[in-house]
């Protein structure tokens, strides 16, 4: 049984004039959290980004459930099961916690077209019950502090 459900290996990336990464290899298994810790330019985000889809590597390659996998954009990567949250807040404070949940994903529909609000909240419900937020699916953002 495959004990990793994501590697990155080899994983190398440079811009002009700058190696933000060289050959690097980073694995999470089932069940662990990590968090990447380092200085400033030392490449925690552009790792992350190469993950989400925002930047393509420039060697190496990424493995979801021990399967090769690539792609060209976040859309991409999110169609796959990889989603990043990204560490600067790009939210619309005017809008709900479940409308910005749902930003830049297809949400929910009633047979005619229409935005099928109920079952957005309730999907909403349903992803930040794990974090026990549910009770904020309607909240404006603007409403709540960043934490």
């Amino acid at each position: 049984m495959q004990n990793n459900v994501l590697e990155m290996k080899g994983i190398s990336k440079q811009f002009p004039g700058v190696k933000a990464l060289d050959n690097v290899d980073f694995s999470v298994a089932r069940g662990e959290i990590h968090a990447l810790v380092g200085e400033n330019g030392a490449g925690k985000s552009t790792l992350i980004k190469i993950l989400g889809g925002v930047y393509s590597p420039d060697a190496g390659e990424i493995l979801l459930d021990g399967e090769k996998v690539s792609y060209a954009s976040p859309q991409a990567a999110m169609s796959i099961g990889i989603s990043i949250v990204h560490q600067e807040l790009n939210l619309v404070p005017y809008m709900s916690v479940a409308e910005n949940l749902f930003m830049g994903k297809e949400p929910p529909r009633t047979r005619l077209g229409l935005i099928d609000w109920k079952e957005l909240y309730r999907k909403a419900q349903e992803m930040l019950a794990i974090v026990n937020l549910q009770d904020l699916v309607q909240e404006s953002v603007g409403e709540l502090s960043v934490a």
